[in-house]
């Protein structure tokens, strides 16, 4: 087992995501005060760099989870990386970074999470999913807008808005949490193995006998 990211660069993430989320809070505090639709989009805007934040950090977090079990694929680690590459016209490889759709690294981390923690679901069908997937609509359109009523955030777009934050929080803090509870059991697991206890070393070989 490889060593997982240490205390500092988790100190850090925690400190990013916190001040995203300080964002998103200081943004309603202001549209209580003054209910403009500019307050809106702000509320839209900080919404959804949190929910970018929290999606960069399961995919790492389940990057290095993987690669510490020597379970991180070379296309996944390009995949939850969100990079690519090409062979230009001298051979050469050349590395491109390629944006992956919210949605889409969402399901990305949850399928690998699922190699290592394979009892782990996440609702897919619920309200929530449907909110979250709706709030990145929401940001494309104000971000993109057309006719001008596409600037427009209603009250009911604001609460799909704060929904789908609400449940993509629950949902990596539950797929981050299962991550870590398999961690701390295969560590004591290899513990028990390197101290050589006889019945942890019973079932080690039965498994490899069942893997051959």
């Amino acid at each position: 087992m490889r060593a997982m990211p240490n205390q500092t660069e988790r100190s850090r993430t925690i400190h990013l995501i916190r001040i995203l989320i300080g964002d998103v809070i200081a943004a309603r505090e202001r549209l209580a005060l003054e209910n403009t639709q500019t307050g809106r989009r702000d509320v839209v805007r900080a919404s959804l760099a949190a929910i970018e934040g929290e999606v960069w950090l399961a995919r790492e977090h389940v990057r290095e989870t993987l690669r510490g079990f020597d379970s991180l694929s070379q296309l996944a680690d390009l995949a939850l990386s969100e990079q690519t590459y090409t062979v230009g016209e001298n051979g050469k490889l050349l590395e491109q970074a390629r944006s992956v759709p919210l949605p889409t690294a969402i399901r990305l981390v949850v399928a690998q999470a699922q190699i290592i923690c394979p009892e782990l679901e996440v609702d897919f069908a619920g309200v929530g999913w449907s909110n979250f997937r709706r709030a990145v609509a929401i940001r494309n359109r104000i971000t993109h807008p057309r006719p001008e009523n596409d600037l427009n955030v209603s009250d009911e777009e604001l609460s799909a808005v704060a929904s789908g934050l609400v449940w993509l929080m629950a949902t990596i803090e539950y797929i981050m949490a299962s991550t870590n509870l398999f961690l701390i059991e295969a560590r004591t697991t290899y513990k028990k193995l390197l101290a050589g206890d006889a019945n942890v070393l019973e079932e080690y070989y039965a498994a490899l006998d069942r893997e051959i």
